[in-house]
């Protein structure tokens, strides 16, 4: 009888291997992607810090606008009323240059921080 070509040991450690070299394979994809969700995590928490300070500013805008100083502002600013006893004046701006238009969002226009 002719001896086999692979001994009895030979198939163990060669399994052995695979088996090990399939774990090592397993545990880096694993750490790979633990590492992709911890980035993916981090950015999508500084979003959220962005989005919450967004959110502040808005609704301290909102509460500004609510107020009754903002009510007087508007009514002396777009139809000029005056309390008793003040005297109004008008300033008159230079025209504005048509090619210049702010950028962002029209509250943040309105309200610059």
């Amino acid at each position: 009888m002719a001896p086999p070509l692979v001994s009895r040991s030979r198939l163990v450690i060669i399994a052995s291997l695979a088996i090990g070299g399939y774990f090592l394979y397993t545990a880096a994809l694993g750490l790979y992607r633990s590492q992709q969700l911890a980035d993916t995590r981090a950015a999508e928490e500084r979003q959220l810090a962005q989005l919450q300070e967004q959110k502040a500013y808005l609704e301290a805008v909102r509460a500004y606008v609510a107020s009754d100083a903002y009510v007087e502002q508007e009514a002396r600013r777009r139809y000029g009323y005056i309390r008793e006893g003040e005297i109004p004046f008008v300033v008159i701006s230079p025209p504005a240059d048509e090619q210049e238009q702010p950028a962002g969002p029209w509250w943040q226009r309105l309200f610059p921080r």
